[in-house]
């Protein structure tokens, strides 16, 4: 098992318990305690844990996982949260899909050829297009982490069209369920499908509320914006549960 095998494995059950002992992560990936050393060593520096004695825990703020890896998280959630986006398309219209594991999650249950679809996603362009669903993919430059097309051309591209809706994720919501993101690139792609786009939905899971970070988009000033979630603890008119 290599370190990328070890670190999907070990992220996806930190994902699910909030924390993990020492003990825990040598059940998980049984190799030498040292090589978990140096593992946890690596995350830690990559901002995706936060290390105490005797084990690693979640960062209360967002991380930005790799599409692998949060493809292999909440996936049963994700894929109602698609499953719900999806029936919000109607017969004809221009929409756009945003990079990111839960729009990924939507595709499977598009079935209407007469739509079009613009993205900045790879591997949903690639999804789209097996479908044979009309798909154009945005230029820019390449994210290789998350396999997504962002940059001043791409958000460029977006203002050219005017989307009747649009369908993006988030790295996390904050309390004031803002839409946050990890980087300003990220953040560009969100506000400009959001200011191009007739209505927005957002589909995100509930490990993602209750977050922090630097780059947020207010749910409160755009009222033709909701969230798709599982999450049971918040309400507003803006929120679509599934």
């Amino acid at each position: 098992m290599n370190f990328e095998e070890r670190k999907d494995l070990i992220l996806k059950e930190l994902n699910k318990k909030g924390k993990l002992s020492f003990h825990d992560i040598e059940k998980i990936v049984d190799v030498a305690p040292t090589t978990i050393r140096r593992d946890l060593t690596i995350l830690n520096q990559e901002g995706l844990v936060k290390r105490f004695h005797g084990g690693i825990k979640l960062d209360n703020g967002v991380s930005e996982f790799s599409m692998r890896q949060k493809q292999s998280m909440h996936t049963e959630e994700k894929k109602l949260l698609g499953k719900k986006a999806a029936s919000f398309i109607q017969p004809n219209e221009l929409i756009f899909i945003g990079s990111g594991s839960s729009t990924m999650s939507m595709i499977e249950f598009m079935d209407d050829k007469s739509v079009s679809v613009i993205t900045n996603g790879i591997p949903h362009a690639e999804a789209l297009h097996k479908k044979g669903i009309r798909t154009f993919l945005l230029c820019g430059f390449l994210k290789e982490h998350t396999r997504s097309l962002v940059g001043k051309e791409t958000v460029q591209l977006m203002s050219n069209y005017k989307f009747d809706r649009c369908f993006i994720g988030a790295n996390g919501i904050s309390s004031n369920l803002d839409l946050l993101s990890a980087d300003f690139l990220e953040h560009d792609i969100k506000n400009a499908a959001i200011t191009n786009s007739i209505k927005s939905f957002v589909l995100v899971d509930s490990s993602k509320f209750n977050t922090t970070a630097m780059y947020s988009i207010p749910l409160r000033d755009h009222p033709n914006m909701f969230l798709i979630t599982d999450d049971k603890t918040h309400t507003s008119s803006q929120i679509i549960d599934v």
